[in-house]
């Protein structure tokens, strides 16, 4: 019984450049996917959350994005102190 997720899938046709159909062909084999499709659906979902990323930060204000930074620049300092080589 295939998966819910395939059951929704529909079929289609697209016309692709060789240069991208060689790109999406690569990013298949670096990344052991079983198809083209696969492929394809993996970039468009990536490139997707990328969006939503950017939309996420470019709405945060100046007070926001100062937090973030210095969460972010806490974080890596404690991975380095649990993580360093001795």
């Amino acid at each position: 019984m295939p998966l819910i997720a395939e059951q929704r899938r529909k079929k289609i046709s697209a016309t692709l450049s060789q240069e991208m159909i060689k790109r999406v062909t690569e990013y298949q084999k670096d990344a052991g996917l079983a198809s083209f499709s696969a492929a394809l659906e993996e970039l468009l979902w990536r490139q997707m959350m990328e969006e939503k990323a950017r939309e996420y930060y470019s709405s945060m204000s100046d007070e926001e994005r100062e937090e973030q930074r210095a969460w972010t620049q806490f974080a890596t300092e404690q991975f380095f102190k649990v993580n360093r080589e001795e």
